[in-house]
């Protein structure tokens, strides 16, 4: 059931946080999705608690998840963000990107819903059936995200360390800013979801210029 939100929950993990105010169902499938941010970078001892409280001072939060590795309740280092208006979640992006939190500089982007097999269902659920949700997705499974990056690390990097054995990358690309600077994170692409699998389980927690990556399915991949 919906609920007020995290209004009444405790401090449990992320989970605790997955509830929707009643107002969710604005707009059927297309309205409100540009009153939602996904959240990168997160320190991996941020709760739900902590990113809600920081981002605040940009509006009034009526939905905020971090989400959690199944079975382990580990951090992802990412989560999301809802505001009552559009205008409040493109304050956060212009206010709150790069700010610290909990020791790391975040970074933030508008969240487009589709965001694969981990929200889809639920969104179109909530969203009463939002056509984001259901399209086809040509990368799914195809394309990963790399984050904990190295500000030193260039794709030309990235893409050396992700060649592995029989898996030959696609493209390479690491998160920048308008100035140049990395966001501290990428993106692999693979030709088959096989090859990215194997990317996760041969690289995911391994160094590379001296910052242990967390390498996963990247859900953004339209």
């Amino acid at each position: 059931g919906g609920g007020g939100g995290y209004v009444n929950q405790g401090g449990g993990g992320g989970g605790a946080a997955r509830q929707y105010n009643n107002h969710q169902n604005n707009g059927g499938g297309g309205g409100g999705l540009g009153n939602r941010v996904f959240v990168g970078n997160l320190s991996w001892n941020v709760s739900w608690q902590d990113l809600k409280d920081h981002m605040r001072s940009a509006g009034n939060v009526v939905y905020c998840d971090v989400m959690m590795e199944d079975g382990t309740g580990r951090s992802k280092g990412c989560g999301i963000v809802e505001f009552e208006t559009a205008a409040e979640a493109q304050q956060a992006i212009d206010t709150l990107t790069d700010t610290d939190l909990n020791g790391r500089n975040i970074w933030i982007r508008e969240d487009r819903e589709d965001r694969g097999p981990n929200r889809a269902s639920a969104a179109a659920q909530v969203q009463g059936g939002g056509g984001a949700a259901v399209q086809v997705n040509h990368l799914a499974g195809r394309q990963l995200y790399v984050g904990n990056l190295s500000f030193d690390t260039t794709w030309q990097d990235l893409k050396d360390h992700f060649n592995i054995e029989d898996c030959p990358v696609q493209r390479a690309e690491v998160g920048q800013h308008p100035d140049g600077r990395s966001k501290g994170w990428g993106t692999i692409r693979y030709a088959t979801p096989d090859h990215a699998n194997a990317a996760i389980e041969n690289l995911n927690g391994t160094e590379l210029d001296g910052r242990v990556i967390e390498v996963r399915l990247d859900n953004q991949a339209l």
